[in-house]
């Protein structure tokens, strides 16, 4: 793991893709970002995630129990997901650390943001009509637990854990059963499901809680089938064994293997 650490963040990373010269020599693109894997991107991001984190908390602080307050608490959520996302990869499994484990994007169809972006202006529109309640006190109790939740299943798998599906089993990949896992097949869906919608409930949003349960319940439940036939495969008899010992919340009984 110490080697896949320090191959992650190498002698190279963080070299500026441009060397100034002449006169502007003092200068150093500092605001420049993109997708590499730099030193200097994982900086910026980092920084604008805390940023993001200091002004909601600010404005959480300020606002009180308000509707400006409650999108303060939205803020430092959101903020403090994609940061422990990438922070769970980067301590635990190194190895496949990259840009994208900051979940920004997670899918090829921009899904994740036109979502958000679709709960922000729902969240705008109804601004003036909108007092936090006892709905908002579930929402933000139901997204920490599920933040608690995904963070803890990824730190338990540490190096069997990942992003996406995996379709060959490699030397590090071992079927986890115990912590998290003894309770749940899959917590770190679990976890995401349970945040995004009561993120959504915090808000108020009525329209975006409905389709966010509706359309991340079946992604997962399609995920689930996929994944559950790969690690089949990987493990034979002793996942079957584990399944059949071990419930899990998305409905995965439903599915016919």
């Amino acid at each position: 793991m110490e080697s896949a650490r320090e191959e992650a963040f190498g002698p190279n990373v963080g070299q500026f893709r441009r060397q100034p010269t002449g006169p502007q020599r003092w200068y150093t693109p500092v605001a420049a970002i993109d997708t590499t894997h730099t030193s200097h991107n994982i900086a910026l991001t980092a920084c604008a995630l805390g940023i993001a984190m200091g002004v909601g908390l600010s404005m959480t602080c300020v606002c009180g129990w308000s509707t400006w307050g409650v999108f303060g608490m939205y803020v430092v959520l959101v903020s403090t997901y994609h940061m422990l996302e990438y922070l769970s990869v980067a301590l635990y499994n190194p190895e496949r650390l990259e840009m994208g484990s900051f979940m920004f994007n997670p899918d090829v169809d921009n899904g994740y943001i036109m979502a958000m972006g679709m709960s922000l202006v729902e969240y705008a529109v109804g601004y003036g009509g909108r007092t936090p309640g006892v709905i908002t006190v579930v929402g933000l109790g139901a997204a920490v637990a599920g933040q608690i939740v995904r963070t803890l299943a990824m730190v338990t798998a540490k190096t069997s854990f990942n992003h996406y599906v995996a379709t060959r089993q490699v030397a590090d990949h071992s079927l986890v059963t115990h912590g998290i896992y003894a309770y749940e097949r899959h917590p770190s869906y679990v976890g995401f499901y349970v945040w995004s919608v009561g993120l959504q409930v915090m808000l108020q949003n009525v329209c975006s809680a409905v389709l966010f349960s509706a359309v991340l319940g079946y992604f997962f439940v399609k995920r689930t089938k996929k994944e559950e036939l790969f690690l089949i495969r990987f493990f034979g008899h002793k996942y079957l064994e584990y399944r059949n010992q071990t419930r899990s919340l998305i409905p995965v009984g439903l599915i016919k293997y």
